[in-house]
């Protein structure tokens, strides 16, 4: 196989994206829902604890009278309540996902990636697939993100770690904010560390996709067979009919008044029926051997041939095969078919 340094076409990334091979970066999708759920919690972290708040009491007034009931009350209270706490945090996510999603894929519906695939009960396969070059890169992203977190809650630690004594003489509620305030300032960090690891990552993601695509000379050759067809096989085509045409012209030279000649470059065959055209019109026409061959049928169908190298020349530049011929040609046409009528005593024909 020659090497793959094409890029791809747009029918091969076309071809591909109905297989499922796209080009998406499942970091940058991580990275917008870390963030988006740090502003919800940041946000909504208030309105959560306020209704956790409210079922307290309701539990502490049923804890002396247990019944099957009270329990069953109790349990959708709390599945109501934890519905009402979360669906923030879970429609954030499930939105984001979506949209990031979408603005690196668009809208694509393939079954393509889900048929299975003998390739993959392969040993070589499987190998390649744990120490090849992916494998490599995902274990790198994920060591990244254990340094980040690492690192970030180490630096938050550090830079509190005088405060944190004092937290003893704060009450629960107090200190729960000053634990609620740090973990949201990590969080923060964290998310905006991803970003930087999921721009990477989109660089990478693209720069491997688009290695994939890449062509060889060979399927460059074998996409345009299979688009534009085989050149050779069109230019069978288009030589039989240059052939067939070139035959139905020399047939046509039959009804011809006369030829045209320059003598030996150009011959044009002319015919003057007025039931067909009002003027003289052109019935073949050719160049060198094409020329020569026009002249020997002229000889075999009796026509007359008459040396006029103007004339031969305009009426092959200027006149195709059953057009007419131009105004300013007239003239010296009308002298060519007088002299021919003269000659063989024949008068244009009507039909």
């Amino acid at each position: 196989m020659s090497e793959k340094k094409h890029a791809a076409t747009p029918k091969r990334r076309q071809d591909a994206r109905k297989k499922g091979q796209i080009f998406k970066s499942q970091e940058v999708i991580s990275a917008f829902m870390l963030l988006g759920l740090v502003a919800v919690l940041k946000y909504w972290l208030p309105t959560m604890l306020q209704r956790m708040e409210q079922l307290f009491p309701y539990m502490l007034g049923l804890s002396s009278e247990w019944t099957e009931l009270s329990v069953s009350s109790l349990m959708l209270n709390i599945l109501w309540l934890g519905i009402q706490i979360m669906w923030p945090i879970f429609g954030t996510g499930v939105v984001i996902a979506l949209a990031s999603n979408y603005i690196q894929v668009g809208i694509l519906f393939t079954g393509e990636s889900m048929k299975p695939q003998i390739s993959r009960l392969s040993l070589v396969s499987g190998a390649k697939r744990m120490f090849g070059v992916k494998a490599w890169t995902e274990l790198a992203k994920s060591l990244a993100k254990v340094i980040l977190i690492g690192y970030f809650l180490y630096a938050s630690v550090r830079d509190r770690l005088q405060i944190y004594p004092a937290l003893q003489q704060l009450d629960v509620g107090q200190g729960a904010i000053f634990l609620g305030q740090a973990l949201i300032e990590l969080a923060w960090k964290i998310s905006i560390s991803f970003f930087l690891l999921a721009a990477l990552d989109y660089l990478y993601q693209r720069w491997d996709y688009e290695k994939n695509l890449r062509m060889s000379h060979e399927e460059l050759k074998q996409e345009y067979r299979q688009s534009e067809g085989n050149p050779e096989l069109k230019n069978e085509i288009k030589k039989r009919q240059r052939a067939m045409a070139m035959s139905r012209m020399m047939q046509d030279m039959k009804k011809a008044d006369v030829v045209v000649t320059n003598p030996t470059h150009f011959a044009v065959a002319l015919r003057y029926d007025l039931k067909v055209q009002k003027a003289p019109y052109v019935v073949a026409k050719g160049q060198d051997q094409v020329a020569l061959r026009m002249r020997e049928l002229a000889k075999e169908y009796d026509l007359v041939i008459m040396e006029n190298k103007p004339l031969a020349r305009a009426l092959y530049a200027q006149v195709d095969i059953g057009q007419g011929i131009p105004a300013d040609l007239y003239k010296a046409v009308a002298e060519v078919l007088a002299f021919v009528y003269r000659l063989k005593k024949k008068k244009p024909s009507t039909g």
